[in-house]
């Protein structure tokens, strides 16, 4: 259950900013009457204005994890080099015990448990296997920096509303895409995605991700607060709120960031030790 924890650690990680940040208060939703009408394509342009671009990330974090009655604190440090690397090392005790450390790139997944004395390097099926997901280097990606994935290529598809309970523009968007099977040898499927986006309707960073799978049926939420704003004017949360429904379970993630820094180049340390055994699935 550890190693599984870990990894759903591994999959919520949302990156912030810091450097010469400061905090924005918690704006009052503008009254309906004023909000103006958007379409898809502005909303789209505007968010993606947003977006945080980055060549090396380095932060440290600490997790509250609540699997149904079962609860798990850990920290960790990430380090992530933008569409190429992501690297993690997770450690619970106040960081005391070093329990995994982690490599991804855009074809192939290592992990190293050091709580069970084991390693694995393969592709990204063995993800798929433990978490009955389909999971690939950019859809973690995307998650991890607090972008929203490439649905929005198509913006004929995608639908804008104002949500004036929430006071929030809402950004959705489902597309059919081909995914792995689990088991070798067998045909590829197709499925529907749903996404959606809810944009704070005063300067368009996004709140909340809500990603639904139509097949499995399982969720994936991510909610956003304590912002800070960057000198470039990106925002980005300094806490977040994940919630993951696999349908057998329900998994809530509280995260929070200590020290976050971009930098050009980062070490990315990764070695087996020798009395390690492989995980075969």
């Amino acid at each position: 259950m550890r190693r599984l924890l870990f990894l759903f650690i591994w999959m919520g990680i949302l990156f912030t900013a810091c450097f010469t940040t400061k905090k924005i208060p918690t704006p009052n939703p503008p009254p309906t009457a004023n909000i103006k009408r958007e379409n898809a394509y502005s909303l789209v342009t505007k968010m993606k204005g947003n977006n945080l671009n980055y060549r090396w990330i380095s932060a440290h974090f600490s997790a509250d994890i609540d699997n149904d009655t079962s609860h798990d604190s850990f920290s960790g440090v990430v380090r992530l080099r933008k569409d190429s690397i992501i690297w993690m090392t997770v450690s619970y005790a106040l960081g005391t015990y070093t329990a995994l450390h982690a490599k991804l790139d855009g074809d192939s997944v290592m992990f190293i448990d050091h709580y069970h004395d084991s390693y694995f390097k393969g592709t990204y099926d063995y993800l798929d296997t433990l978490l009955n997901e389909d999971l690939d280097f950019d859809l973690i990606q995307s998650v991890m920096v607090g972008n929203s994935l490439e649905f929005y290529k198509d913006t004929a598809k995608m639908k804008a509303y104002y949500d004036g309970k929430a006071g929030d523009y809402v950004l959705s968007t489902v597309r059919k895409r081909r995914y792995r099977r689990l088991m070798k040898n067998k045909q590829l499927h197709s499925k529907n995605d749903a996404q959606l986006i809810w944009l704070d309707a005063s300067d368009f960073h996004i709140k909340k991700i809500r990603l639904e799978d139509f097949v499995t049926q399982h969720t994936f939420e991510a909610k956003y607060d304590d912002f800070e704003k960057r000198d470039s004017g990106s925002t980005f949360p300094m806490h977040i709120h994940y919630e993951i429904n696999t349908g057998k379970k329900i998994i809530k993630i509280d995260l929070k960031y200590k020290k976050v820094n971009f930098t050009n180049y980062e070490s990315i340390p990764f070695k087996i030790p020798k009395d390690c055994v492989p995980i075969h699935y």
